[in-house]
């Protein structure tokens, strides 16, 4: 089954809001998937994460997490690596509680270095991440590399696949965000570019990638340096219908979550083209 989430609560949710209003309100506008957004810090307390998750699984809405944007696993400032490990296990943490996964992660910068180096940075601070995360008891909570949208940041198409398949699909899911991938590749026009892309990761991760999905997708503005800001469906850059009948043929099974600025709207639009295909 393919679901479509939010990115973050609906903005029609009522006030005075917050996530489990959002998980009631997803229920009642007929979405049945969203993402936490944890990008200014994890602030939730585990009475209320409990809460949420057992509201989730209830009204059958299922959860992921997109982890703080100050993450850089590339760094060699050590405060920094501790802080980004920090941001990430208390998004597993919160994650365990709320039944969420995978947790959505920028991995970091390249600032100069090459991408063999950042991936080397990167695989012994998510090693780290993961030892502990054991530790604590953090189960069923996958991590997801995010396919980035600028050509400053680590985490290619490559890049993101790679780290998957070094730690495995049941600890790693490559997160394509097929508009990301569109704003630094440029690359994106038809359903045979959906193909190539979606038959790369089939053929480093096997079919199995198929079954435990996640992706983004949005309208995006790009310039020379990648991504700009993220824009509706109907703007059809990266193509809308291409994206959704290659889904649909692919068979495939988890979650599309829309980051389009109408973030409802559009993800009723997008549940709506996909059912009629």
């Amino acid at each position: 089954m393919l679901r479509f989430a939010n990115a973050g609560a609906p903005i029609s949710t009522p006030s005075p809001g917050g996530t489990l209003a959002a998980i009631s309100h997803c229920k009642k506008l007929g979405i049945d998937a969203m993402e936490v957004e944890f990008v200014r810090g994890v602030r939730m307390k585990d009475q209320l994460a409990a809460e949420c998750g057992e509201q989730a699984k209830k009204l059958d809405i299922a959860l992921s997490i997109h982890a703080p944007y100050y993450i850089n696993l590339c760094s060699d400032e050590e405060d920094k690596l501790e802080n980004s490990r920090r941001h990430i296990l208390e998004s597993m943490h919160a994650g365990s509680f709320l039944h969420a996964s995978p947790i959505v992660i920028h991995p970091g910068f390249y600032q100069g270095r090459t991408s063999a180096e950042c991936a080397k940075r990167a695989k012994a601070q998510f090693q780290i991440i993961l030892d502990e995360a054991q530790k604590a008891g953090c189960k069923n909570v996958l991590l997801g590399p995010e396919l980035t949208g600028k050509n400053s940041a680590y985490g290619n198409l490559e890049e993101i696949v790679e780290l998957s398949s070094y730690f495995g699909l049941g600890k790693m899911i490559p997160v394509i965000d097929f508009a990301h991938y569109h704003a630094r590749t440029k690359r994106i026009n038809n359903e045979a570019d959906y193909r190539k892309i979606l038959s790369f990761c089939e053929k480093e991760l096997g079919s199995k990638f198929c079954k435990s999905f996640h992706c983004h997708f949005s309208g995006i503005e790009f310039g020379e340096k990648g991504e700009r800001k993220h824009i509706p469906v109907s703007k059809n850059s990266p193509p809308l219908l291409a994206f959704l009948k290659v889904m649909k043929e692919g068979g495939y099974s988890g979650k599309v979550v829309c980051e389009s600025p109408l973030l409802e709207k559009d993800t009723l639009l997008m549940k709506k083209e996909f059912e009629k295909l």
